[in-house]
């Protein structure tokens, strides 16, 4: 056997297929930002993001792109922007019931704790995750949100990966609070006027 290392040529989460970043403000750069000052323990680390978890997350969202246009006619929307120039990119839009906003996350958290019923929340370590589709909702004008999660580490304890879904409904003021919290924070850091 000869082994030889190779250059692959991948610039981790750059290059995958409809990769777009615009130049302006994005509304990760945002609850990015909240975050890190609500928990910088968290979300503080000094390295920036893992290139490699962000591209499993792409690949995971380019391969569930087909099934989903499949069963729910899932169409990804590309870069909306808001009235305030903010640039943000939904996942994907789903059209079952009612308009969905859908979003897709790879994670190494822990599923324990998460809904397996119908439930009114979600466990606080995903606020973050809450605070982007809110946002994303809002601006589309749509309650309705679908959060598919695929958890590496399923519920620990080598449990094994799970994906699970879930449908959510967000209240007016749930909606309106958390862009407003958004855009606050943004003026704040002069991001925004």
């Amino acid at each position: 056997m000869i082994v030889t290392p190779i250059d692959h040529g991948i610039e981790l989460a750059k290059n995958a297929p409809g990769y777009v970043r615009s130049p302006g403000l994005h509304v990760s750069q945002i609850y990015n930002d909240l975050y890190t000052s609500l928990e910088p323990k968290r979300y503080g680390g000094t390295d920036g993001p893992n290139l490699l978890r962000m591209e499993l997350g792409l690949a995971l969202e380019e391969g569930l792109e087909e099934p989903l246009k499949r069963r729910w006619g899932a169409t990804r929307p590309g870069e909306q922007i808001t009235k305030d120039g903010i640039i943000y990119t939904p996942d994907f839009l789903a059209y079952r019931d009612v308009t969905r906003l859908g979003e897709i996350k790879l994670t190494w958290m822990s599923s324990k704790g998460v809904p397996r019923e119908k439930a009114n929340g979600f466990p606080p370590k995903f606020d973050k995750y809450m605070t982007q589709m809110m946002f994303y909702c809002h601006e589309l004008e749509t309650p309705h949100a679908t959060l598919l999660s695929y958890f590496v580490n399923g519920a620990g304890n080598y449990s094994g990966p799970e994906l699970l879904g879930w449908d959510i409904t967000f209240t007016a003021r749930e909606l309106h609070d958390c862009q407003q919290m958004l855009r606050n924070h943004a003026r704040h850091k002069g991001w925004l006027k």
